[in-house]
């Protein structure tokens, strides 16, 4: 459940046009946008974690035109993969289309691919999202594209510092996990192809988070915590959150507390804008104000991992709410 706050209203004029509008769908709390590659219609997961698109041979490109063979590296899954790069690729989406000379290709039999689903034909990455303005609008199910430099912002109530590392967009992140005494900043990679909330990895957390005599077997065993939390996000209170905690990972960046995800954004209009590195949400509100909710029916751990489950929930006091006084009056005896 989630609480969405009053804000100023938004300024009535209208943006610049878009050079494209990019039909999407919502599968897994994730974005998948319908473009055509080849005369196929492809549908691409929008994965600001991925630093560079790619197809699998599933979608039925052909790809005899190859380029220099790659190791595609998968680090959530501790994993990686022979590929090659396409060295120019024709991707369309009505009227519009683009041509681009990093997209990545990966054969169908690489045991890799099961682990990432049959749910899409490959990944739109950062390489990408590096080319536009990105904005995801939910209610008209479009991906809407603009010149780099656009500036969305006075049509949006929230904006974050996208912090550009490398490449990759990370959030510095206030909040308070269930062992700390106050909110401490996280730093999170911006990665919209988790299908999650919120994912620490992070051994300081996951000590704190275990009992001694289980925390070596969880790790011997690839397993990690969740638990539902509380987490504040956008001026949007998250209640009942899956935020899963492992312990630091082989190829995962040290200097980082783990990802936010996809589940993050669902109550959110937003634009994605590496260019101006920021990232621009609108609460989303349905007929009488309510807000938007988010599923829990399935929890989504970032390597498919194993968990066990954990409250942390503070334990209820054991004093009693009335407290009983001995009587003034005396018993005579007898």
């Amino acid at each position: 459940m989630l609480f969405a706050y009053l804000a100023a209203p938004l300024q009535a004029d209208t943006p610049s046009a878009p050079i494209a509008s990019v039909p999407i769908d919502l599968t897994d709390n994730r974005i998948h946008a319908a473009f055509v590659i080849d005369g196929k219609p492809q549908r691409l997961l929008l994965d600001t974690g991925a630093s560079t698109s790619l197809l699998f041979e599933s979608s039925g490109v052909q790809a005899g035109n190859r380029g220099e063979g790659v190791a595609i590296s998968f680090p959530a899954f501790a994993s990686s993969a022979p590929g090659y790069r396409l060295p120019r690729l024709n991707i369309q989406a009505g009227e519009f289309s683009f041509t681009s000379e990093t997209t990545l290709f990966i054969g169908g039999d690489e045991p890799v691919i099961s682990d990432i689903g049959g749910k899409f034909t490959g990944i739109l990455g950062r390489d990408f999202l590096r080319r536009f303005v990105v904005e995801i609008v939910p209610s008209e199910k479009l991906m809407k594209l603009y010149p780099p430099g656009t500036d969305l912002s006075p049509h949006y109530r929230l904006k974050h510092a996208l912090i550009m590392q490398a490449g990759s967009p990370y959030i510095i992140h206030r909040f308070r996990l269930p062992w700390e005494t106050w909110p401490t900043q996280k730093k999170l990679l911006l990665d919209t192809g988790y299908p999650g909330g919120v994912v620490l990895w992070n051994d300081r957390h996951f000590d704190r988070a275990t009992k001694p005599k289980e925390r070596q077997g969880l790790k011997e065993a690839r397993k990690g915590i969740v638990y539902f939390g509380i987490v504040k996000f956008g001026k949007l209170l998250f209640r009942n959150i899956p935020v899963f905690v492992g312990p630091s990972m082989p190829g995962q960046l040290e200097d980082r507390d783990g990802l936010i995800g996809a589940s993050m954004f669902l109550p959110f209009r937003y634009v994605i804008d590496l260019p101006g590195e920021q990232l621009l949400l609108h609460p989303r509100v349905r007929y009488g104000g309510l807000g938007f909710q988010i599923s829990n029916e399935v929890i989504y751990t970032p390597g498919d991992e194993d968990f066990v489950m954990k409250d942390f929930r503070p334990k209820p006091s054991s004093t009693p709410v009335d407290t009983y006084h001995r009587s003034a009056e005396i018993v005579p005896s007898g």
